[in-house]
C-alpha cells in the first residue's frame, strides 16, 4: 500500500461524525432465495413459479444463524445492512489514516 499525503484531522473528524448515522445498522448478509411450496397442489411446486423468501444470515456465538425477513421489511433491512458495510469501510479508512500517521517519520526541530 503506497503511503500518500496525510489527509489530516479534519477528514478523520468528518468520518467520526458521520458514524452517528449508523446506529441502526444490522449485522450479517441479506439473502434472497427462491423456494418451492410444500403443498401438493400448489402452483409454486414447479421451477417456473417459485416463492421468494428473504433472510439475513448472521454469526451468533460462532455459528451461522438464518432469520426470515417479512416482505414488508425487505428494503428497510437491506438499508440497515448497507449501513454496516459503510461503517466497516469508514473504520478501515480511519485505521489507514492512523497507520500512516504512526509510520510517518518524526520531524526534527
Amino acid at each position: 500500500m503506497p503511503m500518500t499525503a496525510d489527509p489530516g484531522p479534519p477528514f478523520a473528524g468528518r468520518l467520526l461524525r458521520s458514524l452517528g448515522q449508523l446506529r441502526e445498522m444490522l449485522p450479517g448478509s441479506f439473502v434472497e432465495r427462491k423456494r418451492a411450496c410444500g403443498g401438493p397442489t400448489a402452483i409454486a411446486r414447479t421451477a417456473k413459479n417459485l416463492h421468494t423468501q428473504y433472510q439475513i444470515s448472521v454469526l451468533v456465538d460462532g455459528q451461522t444463524k438464518t432469520f426470515n425477513i417479512p416482505a414488508a421489511l425487505v428494503e428497510q433491512v437491506r438499508e440497515k445492512i448497507e449501513l454496516r458495510r459503510r461503517f466497516e469501510r469508514a473504520a478501515a479508512t480511519i485505521c489507514n489514516i492512523n497507520l500512516r500517521r504512526y509510520l510517518k517519520p518524526k520531524e526534527k526541530p
